[in-house]
């Protein structure tokens, strides 16, 4: 069983659970970083707000000539206010706090982030961490107003500086809940989307892969009878017609196969009976035939050179060796001898035949153009039998061409991938070289081109039907094939594949 960790299905769910927890986790923090910062602009407001009203406080004290409540009025400012931790005025010039809700800060040196704020007349509120907590601070200069004038000098522009902070106390907590719930969200969430797909993805992806899984390892056995149900009308309904009718091409391609497998099979059976027996019936003619051989010429030789019988005995010992031929060409064909494999040349294997052919040839007035030279390296073949090969491809060739014409023999070099579509078989070897017989004679009809290495097929008065399947036959036993095109009126081209053995 596949692992399920390395399926698709599997990736997919995880692909697109991540994508949708990275794009929740981003919209989640997004939304937290902004409620964040609203809280904190909310405390800056507010630290605004207090420090205005504190110093509108201070003034009027001041007008009223009650500076002196002044200490009063802040320390009931910060016990009505839990969230105003700190208030306190700060001399202008040497920095030294004069008043503060804390009565033992009064005389101390103000934090120096406050002191900068002040040289700097940077009056908007900012975020200060100390002692571990979060506050909103606000440092507010108090001007020396004309209405002050009656007690300060107008030369003095600044009468003191108000220092306000604001405890984020309650901010922070409201952010940490804020957080937890969009979190506790963000989880219940994916936990949700994550059943979602798992039970979508089961229901509509993981069932029919399943089912259409199944259905393939049963095919796989050998059972083509099975068949994807087509109910559904998406990618899965498509992909199951297109199996199914895939699967219905194999039945059919199946049981095609196994009728031509049984019509080999029977055509095996009757060519091996049928060997059997031309076997026999030939060695029980071929030697009544050789006596009656003998006989005749024995009597040829009595007879006188201007006996009228003399030209029917000559007639009856040319059916004689007629006769002899076919017996040997249906022995070489019932039972041929194994390849004697050596180490050749073809250009002397080809040589030898050509010298057979070569009177009838110029007697018909064909000229032979052998392209085949002594650089082609040796092969391991039967020399006799490939010599058979070649005798039958030429003689054909010249039988093709009573009226004359052009033969031309010659050989190329081939890869196993060029040949696996002419050869039509399996092939062992990776290289092998190309003999070509290319003729201009009169061509084989269409309807008869598929039948010619069939035995015992011929269209020659004088033939046996026999050469071309038992060269066939050779050619197959020493690993090669054998190919042919023709065109009628404009010759034909045989061409004999031979392994080129390392």
């Amino acid at each position: 069983m596949m692992n399920i960790f390395k399926s698709v299905r599997f990736r997919l769910l995880i692909l697109s659970l991540l994508a949708v927890f990275v794009i929740t986790s981003v919209i989640v923090m997004s939304d937290v970083i902004d409620t964040n910062e609203r809280l904190i602009e909310a405390q800056k407001e507010k630290a605004v707000l207090l420090s205005d009203t504190i110093k509108q406080s201070i003034m009027l004290l001041m007008l009223e000539n009650r500076w002196k409540k002044l200490q009063t009025l802040i320390e009931d400012l910060s016990k009505s206010n839990p969230e105003l931790k700190e208030v306190r005025i700060f001399h202008p010039i040497s920095g030294r706090i004069i008043i503060s809700n804390k009565i033992e800060d009064v005389g101390e040196r103000i934090y120096e982030k406050d002191w900068n704020r002040f040289v700097k007349q940077e009056e908007f509120p900012f975020i200060i961490k100390k002692y571990g907590s979060m506050f909103a601070t606000r440092v507010l200069s108090i001007k020396n107003m004309p209405p002050c004038h009656k007690c300060h000098s107008p030369e003095q522009k600044t009468l003191g500086v108000l220092d306000v902070e604001i405890s984020l106390a309650v901010a922070q907590e409201s952010i940490k809940a804020s957080t937890y719930k969009h979190v506790t969200g963000l989880v219940v969430g994916f936990v949700i989307i994550s059943l979602i797909f798992l039970i979508g993805g089961e229901r509509l992806i993981n069932a029919p892969l399943r089912e259409l899984t199944d259905v393939m390892k049963r095919v796989e056995s050998g059972d083509l009878s099975v068949r994807v149900k087509e109910n559904k009308k998406d990618e899965f309904g498509y992909l199951s017609r297109a199996f199914n009718h895939m699967i219905d091409a194999l039945e059919s391609a199946k049981k095609e196969i196994e009728r031509c497998h049984m019509e080999q099979m029977e055509r095996a059976s009757k060519l091996a009976s049928l060997g059997e027996i031309i076997s026999g019936i030939a060695h029980e003619i071929k030697n009544p035939l050789a006596g009656i051989s003998c006989a005749i010429q024995v009597f040829n030789a009595e007879l006188s050179d201007n006996d009228s019988k003399k030209s029917v005995i000559l007639e009856i010992l040319n059916q004689v060796n007629r006769l002899d031929r076919i017996v040997k060409d249906l022995l070489s064909y019932a039972k041929p001898k194994p390849p004697m494999l050596v180490p050749s040349k073809l250009h002397e294997i080809l040589d030898k035949a050509l010298f057979f052919v070569y009177p009838e040839a110029k007697g018909r007035n064909i000229v032979i153009d052998n392209r085949i030279d002594s650089e082609i390296p040796e092969i391991l073949v039967d020399p006799d039998q490939i010599q058979q090969v070649f005798l039958n491809m030429i003689i054909n060739a010249v039988h093709a061409m009573p009226n004359g014409g052009m033969l031309i023999i010659s050989a190329s070099k081939k890869d196993r991938q060029e040949l696996q579509d002419v050869i039509k078989r399996q092939l062992q070897d990776e290289k092998f070289i190309a003999i070509e017989f290319q003729d201009t004679g009169k061509g084989i009809s269409p309807e008869d081109l598929p039948y010619i290495f069939e035995p015992f097929f011929t269209k020659k008065t004088k033939g046996t039907g026999l050469g071309l399947s038992i060269s066939r036959k050779i050619i197959m036993e020493h690993g090669g094939g054998i190919s042919v095109k023709s065109e009628l009126g404009k010759g034909s081209i045989f061409t004999v594949y031979l392994p080129m053995k390392d």
